[in-house]
């Protein structure tokens, strides 16, 4: 099936689909997995798809967010068994708003259009532990967005949600700073510098703690 893809969003760059093979927790079969962006035609799926993946400790998008996202305002990488979905990476840009991260971070204002927000990987309960969090993240990085537009990837996490913790860290992203933020819970705030390469991920920190390998 032919994706959904936007020819005025020059944020992006366009080396999809990828496809690797998963094996399902439900069967034990292993089955085709097809990475490549999604379009507003995929919006109800998104939002199916987080009524069974988006845990309690998640913050789950809103119908808004989601159209955002698949319009100008993002981009959201899908994985596909067949065509059903079941996974996404969403993906916001956040400009120069009051909400971008990279003001917590301390970037300058003429950096702050190099912000993007991870704001959402959802797996379904059957794929998780294929390592798809990082498949997806990686692949977003390398083949979805261009590093020379959106150098700096932030991303909020619970620190409660050790296995979210360890997803953002398995792909390079480090704790910068733990406040509240958008749902009034104390959250852990990543970043990875994509200027600076993959920095080795550190331990994963206990709930309610910053690792001692990353400034508070």
């Amino acid at each position: 099936m032919t994706r959904n893809t936007n020819p005025m969003n020059t944020h992006l760059t366009h080396a999809l689909p990828r496809t690797i093979v998963v094996r399902s927790r439900a069967d034990g079969s292993s089955r085709a997995f097809r990475m490549d962006r999604l379009g507003p035609r995929d919006r109800g799926a998104m939002l199916a798809l987080q009524e069974v993946a988006c845990g309690p400790l998640m913050h789950p998008l809103t119908p808004d967010e989601v159209d955002g996202m698949l319009g100008e305002g993002g981009c959201v990488l899908g994985g596909f068994l067949a065509d059903r979905l079941a996974a996404f990476l969403a993906i916001q840009f956040p400009g120069r708003g009051a909400h971008n991260l990279g003001r917590d971070y301390g970037l300058p204002e003429e950096d702050l259009d190099r912000a993007v927000h991870l704001t959402g990987v959802l797996v379904h309960p059957d794929l998780r532990g294929n390592g798809l969090h990082r498949a997806l993240v990686e692949t977003a990085a390398g083949s979805l967005l261009s590093p020379r537009r959106h150098r700096y990837w932030f991303a909020t996490v619970r620190p409660e949600n050790v296995p979210s913790v360890r997803g953002m860290q398995s792909v390079g992203m480090r704790v910068f700073a733990c406040h509240p933020k958008h749902d009034g819970h104390d959250r852990f705030l990543f970043v990875r510098d994509l200027w600076e390469g993959t920095p080795p991920a550190c331990a994963a920190p206990a709930p309610g703690r910053v690792p001692e390998s990353t400034p508070a």
